[in-house]
């Protein structure tokens, strides 16, 4: 008995201590947070034709710097390989700086991270996954306060999507120009 009344004395002695200490975090007391999301739309050249990909992402964002999230892209163009309908698209986490965002006009650069699937025909004739990385950097304009439009350049990597019939890495991979809307509490 004596051992939970020692024990209970030191709970109320060290509550009061624990409640006033001040807490230290990794990231600090004053920390902003929002998030912002919207479509997007990319212009480029896939197995050398021009097509157009439409798409959007998304994410939480820190200290009006930092942008954590994902995103998603597919092909709207009809293109042809050996007489079969290329069908092709991507996604993944997605990671941004945000540069002098409170200005009227500033810019972001940043990356998607992730995997993305090709295949020819209705009948996913040579099914492919692919590895997918693509950075790039927007010029971006605030319009209202819950409202931007970016516009800028990537470069999409692909690794894996060898083995497609008149498909390689390297017609899948490409520059991108893309146009953003997007929505949020910046």
């Amino acid at each position: 008995m004596k051992k939970y009344i020692f024990l209970l004395m030191v709970l109320i002695v060290m509550i009061p201590v624990a409640v006033n200490a001040q807490q230290k975090t990794l990231v600090g007391e004053d920390v902003t947070h929002g998030g912002a999301g919207g479509p997007a739309v990319k212009f480029t050249y896939l197995n050398n034709t021009f097509c157009v990909l439409t798409g959007g992402y998304g994410g939480w964002i820190i200290n009006h710097m930092f942008l954590l999230g994902g995103g998603g892209y597919g092909l709207t163009t009809d293109i042809f390989v050996s007489g079969e309908k290329l069908n092709f698209g991507y996604g993944g986490l997605v990671a941004e700086y945000i540069g002098f965002s409170d200005e009227l006009i500033h810019f972001k650069a940043g990356t998607l991270i992730g995997w993305g699937d090709a295949y020819l025909g209705p009948a996913n004739v040579d099914n492919r996954g692919f590895f997918v990385l693509e950075p790039g950097a927007d010029v971006e304009i605030n319009i209202v306060s819950f409202f931007r439009v970016c516009a800028g350049l990537s470069y999409r990597f692909v690794i894996g999507a060898n083995g497609i019939t008149g498909v390689s890495d390297a017609s899948l991979s490409g520059l991108a120009g893309e146009l953003v809307a997007k929505f949020g509490w910046f």
